[in-house]
């Protein structure tokens, strides 16, 4: 199971990250952090089959509980699951980008919140499909076509980027030969405090899973070879943003725990630029 999202909603209706726990097996921890871009994930979309069930409907804060202010998005046993979830988000996980590479969203459902459901069901009472995390992922690209009426195109922009670099004094863990058999990550969240820890892990890997956190795209410039068994603690970004004596900031945690370092620079990005979406059709 990976649980994409754990969110709160601010007064301004932002989407802020409390927490984000990822329980992958090796097989699929691989494949989910292996950087696929928008290309890629168009490319995959166009030779999988659609999902055999699938439920649209825009979110009624009705439904909520008193106080629940949540908004959730996961990935289980085959299913995709979104709920309260604004429809930039659900583009941004199933074409592979972050938020400063999608433009173009605009209308009434760029401000509205959704319900999906979709469902993998296995053919004739038979076996599930042996589908992985970035497949299933895939699929909600022709699921927003179909339902959205959603249009976009490829275009490659120079963007602020981070490179992965080594920093003054080497790294602080040691490389070994992959295997990649036997690779695991785990990224989890409690409080202000996030852990990341992963067992040979390739530099490359280490670059995705960090992109995911500082919202933009991170190239490994390191120049190093093989796995790395790696733990990494740091404050997540709403706390980090509200300050404090024990606040270590993702930089700061990279630079001396990892003795790594995340150099600011620019180079080129895949971006999506939205040129149709609307609300979606009835169930």
């Amino acid at each position: 199971m990976i649980d994409l999202t754990a969110h709160k909603i601010d007064r301004k209706g932002r989407l802020m990250l409390l927490a984000a726990a990822v329980l992958l097996s090796n097989a699929v921890a691989r494949a989910q952090l292996e950087h696929k871009g928008p290309e890629k994930a168009i490319a995959l979309a166009a030779t999988l089959p659609p999902f055999d069930v699938v439920s649209v409907k825009q979110h009624n804060p009705a439904d909520q509980k008193p106080m629940e202010e949540s908004a959730n998005m996961t990935i289980h046993d085959d299913v995709f699951e979104a709920t309260n979830m604004p429809l930039s988000a659900i583009i941004e996980f199933a074409y592979d980008v972050k938020p400063d590479q999608v433009s173009g969203l605009s209308g009434p459902v760029s401000s509205a919140r959704f319900d999906i459901l979709a469902k993998v069901v296995p053919p004739n009472g038979g076996p599930m499909p042996k589908l992985t995390d970035g497949q299933l992922a895939a699929m909600i690209i022709p699921l927003l076509a179909d339902r959205f009426q959603f249009k976009a195109h490829l275009l490659t922009k120079t963007l602020p980027i981070y490179e992965l670099v080594v920093a003054r004094g080497g790294p602080k863990f040691k490389l070994a030969e992959m295997d990649q058999t036997n690779t695991s990550w785990n990224l989890n969240g409690s409080n202000n405090d996030m852990v990341l820890t992963a067992k040979r892990a390739s530099m490359a890997d280490l670059a995705q899973a960090l992109a995911g956190e500082v919202h933009r795209a991170v190239i490994d410039k390191t120049g190093l070879t093989g796995g790395a068994d790696i733990t990494l603690k740091w404050t997540d970004e709403v706390a980090a943003d509200q300050g404090g004596p024990n606040v270590v900031s993702i930089y700061t945690a990279v630079e001396e725990q990892l003795g790594l370092k995340l150099q600011s620079s620019k180079g080129p990005v895949d971006t999506l630029v939205i040129d149709h979406a609307e609300m979606p059709s009835a169930n």
